[in-house]
């Protein structure tokens, strides 16, 4: 493949298989008590991201949680369901959905979030679906550890890689299927799951029915759903959607550059981020005293600091936050604003326990992907 060919694919990889949609809609049937909880990015496959006032918890309701597939909805029969473990294994397994559920469940909180969240701020444009900053959520994700069935195949000598490949497939037969990897050590990782529940809850089909991978900290693409194939392996796989898309830059160049396809590597940890859930850009809100309240959180590393400024980034001041650190899940923060008359841009910006910060802006990749800029809403306040 030439490079040039590679470029145009990892540029438009997160546009595959994709209609645009011009502008977001609110989503039919997403609605409680009066209020959206969704708008459409697309309608097929289905990609709805969650209102901002959906992040003012520290778990995300499942009903509230963003939709986002690449093909059609997989038809999943689970009493005749297997998921197939083979490769560099001494023992290939055969499992089904009553072979998981005796095995020991636990539960890991953690934040899913598409890597291309965000993708809808970058300048100049990039394509894709123009997620804004709904594409992410927190949520108890309850199954397996991913090292037991790993131990219970047996690993061969050589064995470095782990393939993912869900139920869901293409219309076309000319479209890559969905193809995932991770590294075995996160594979092993203690708090690696295969999933069978979400929210105390049996996986619904819009949310991987009936298993799903769930590497915490990691971005959304790894989080393969509806899983009926892995494949221990000794090398990454090829496929499009490892190879050439979902990549970033190892050194990232200026705003609308193209990067050599050798630059490129697959993504893992989520970047330290934060958002203002209780107010909405254009809120118009009466003088007084309002409590601001937001999530942030930071792939594997817990929340130490959220900051808030009222003056354009001049001036800083440290919000409150909720409870212990969680080490992959969203952390709440308060800050009591008294509000007095004018246009006001509120920003936040969060510090991880590593000493990341957020930047000012998010950092250029031909994708768009793990935009992780400072969060600005801009408000009225009048009587």
């Amino acid at each position: 493949m030439s490079l040039d060919r590679r470029r145009f694919l990892a540029g438009a990889a997160a546009a595959a298989c994709w209609v645009q949609v011009p502008r977001f809609a609110r989503a039919k049937g997403a609605k409680a008590k009066g209020k959206d909880y969704f708008l459409r990015a697309t309608e097929r496959p289905l990609n709805y991201e969650s209102v901002r006032s959906t992040f003012t918890t520290r778990i995300t309701p499942t009903e509230r949680f963003y939709l986002r597939n690449h093909f059609d909805l997989p038809s999943v029969d689970v009493k005749s369901w297997r998921l197939k473990l083979h490769g560099l294994v001494e023992k290939p397994l055969s499992l089904s959905l009553a072979d998981l559920e005796r095995m020991p469940q636990v539960t890991v909180e953690a934040v899913l979030q598409c890597a291309g969240n965000g993708r809808a701020f970058f300048a100049p444009h990039v394509p894709g679906v123009q997620w804004r900053y709904g594409a992410m959520g927190s949520a108890e994700w309850t199954g397996v550890r991913f090292k037991e069935l790993l131990a219970l195949a047996g690993l061969k000598e050589g064995a470095a890689f782990v393939q993912l490949q869900g139920a869901e497939k293409p219309v076309m037969s000319s479209t890559p299927q969905f193809i995932r990897a991770i590294p075995l050590a996160k594979a092993q990782h203690e708090d690696t799951l295969l999933a069978l529940r979400m929210n105390g809850k049996p996986l619904a089909d819009t949310r991987g029915k009936p298993l799903r991978l769930v590497p915490p900290g990691w971005v959304g693409d790894d989080w393969v759903r509806a899983l009926v194939d892995i494949e221990v392996r000794a090398d990454e796989p090829k496929a499009f959607y490892y190879d050439p898309a979902y990549r970033f830059p190892t050194t990232p160049g200026a705003p609308g550059a193209a990067i050599p396809a050798d630059q490129m590597k697959p993504m893992t940890k989520v970047n330290v981020k934060s958002i203002v859930g209780s107010i909405s850009p254009g809120d118009v809100l009466p003088p007084g005293r309002h409590e601001l309240v937001g999530v942030a959180f930071s792939g594997e590393a817990g929340i130490e600091k959220v900051e808030l400024s009222f003056d354009g980034g001049k001036s800083w001041t440290q919000a409150q936050l909720d409870g212990p650190s969680t080490k992959y899940g969203f952390r709440l923060f308060r800050h009591p604003w008294q509000a007095e008359p004018g246009s006001w841009q509120v920003a936040c910006r969060a510090t991880d326990s590593a000493g990341a910060t957020q930047p000012d802006v998010p950092v250029w990749n031909p994708a768009g992907y793990l935009n992780n800029a400072v969060d600005r809403v801009t408000v009225e306040v009048r009587s």
